[in-house]
């Protein structure tokens, strides 16, 4: 059982129904204020149908598919497609090899590379760093699983390196885990802040020891989470080139027999962690303003 009482199928059922809605207000050229006008259904509901976290309900879906000009069954669908086989997404903390590892994966199967944290500074319109400064951690998630929801929207195949404390955020994990096949790159913690310093990010020299404290304990912590990943590359035991080659093998193998729904993510309650590095020494872009390599994220 998923969030809120809801099964796997149907938080993926929403999740589709949240889709086919936001498609078809753009096709519409409605704002959200004025469906809500329109159809009668209050902004608030709308906003948590578009998400895919609603539980409305289908005569007030039927009022919003008349408001829009469109068919009932348009928008509900015959059956939920979550389209995982399309989509690599790359998990794990900073300098495991997100982002070097996944352009090359992108341009090796000629699919499109997103950082998930390049997409939420385009939803907001700042640097990463001042999401945190002038909006605060919430809306740092919320912007998060919008940036997710939109990609999935736009994209039925891509590359995907996320911010490395994705993972803690249930909800959002869910729906990547769901939406899109997911590959934990793991490094040793000597790694992973190598690999941070390599980038030209000296602050994890501050305070040597304790950062690499926090670090071992921001592995431990989310070992769990990581580990539901559907697979598993280890960037520190091979070099770029090996770890793409298994990279690449991977992603094959999973494509031909991607499950459509994954299992529940346990709950999680600590620490944050990013991303950076190569499977040897280059550097992730996303998960800006660590001072372990652990992510504000």
């Amino acid at each position: 059982m998923g969030l809120a009482g809801k099964t796997e199928d149907e938080l993926a059922f929403l999740g589709q129904l949240g889709m086919r809605v936001r498609r078809a207000r753009s096709k519409a050229g409605l704002t959200r204020r004025g469906l809500a006008q329109r159809s009668g259904v209050s902004e608030r509901y709308l906003a948590q149908l578009e998400s895919g976290d609603g539980n409305i309900s289908i005569l007030l879906i039927r009022r919003v598919a008349t408001a829009l000009g469109a068919d009932l069954h348009e928008l509900i669908g015959q059956r939920v497609d979550t389209g995982r086989r399309g989509r690599i997404a790359l998990i794990g903390l900073r300098g495991a090899g997100k982002s070097t590892l996944g352009a090359k994966l992108g341009a090796a199967l000629q699919l499109p590379f997103f950082e998930l944290d390049g997409e939420i500074e385009r939803e907001f319109g700042v640097p990463l760093e001042s999401v945190f400064t002038m909006y605060g951690q919430d809306a740092y998630r919320e912007g998060e699983r919008r940036a997710l929801l939109r990609l999935i929207d736009e994209n039925e195949r891509c590359v995907i390196a996320t911010g490395g404390s994705l993972v803690v955020e249930s909800q959002t994990y869910q729906l990547l885990r769901s939406r899109c096949m997911t590959i934990r790159l793991r490094a040793t913690p000597e790694d992973h802040m190598s690999r941070v310093v390599a980038q030209g990010d000296l602050r994890p020299l501050r305070g040597r020891e304790h950062a690499m404290v926090e670090l071992r304990t921001i592995l431990a912590q989310r070992e769990r989470l990581y580990a539901l990943a559907d697979a598993t590359i280890d960037t520190s035991a091979n070099n770029e080139d090996a770890s793409l080659q298994l990279l690449t093998a991977k992603v094959n193998e999973l494509a031909g027999d991607a499950p459509s729904a994954q299992p529940e993510a346990p709950d999680a309650s600590t620490g944050h962690a990013g991303h950076a590095g190569h499977a040897g020494q280059a550097g992730d872009a996303g998960d800006a303003g660590d001072a372990a390599p652990s992510e504000k994220g």
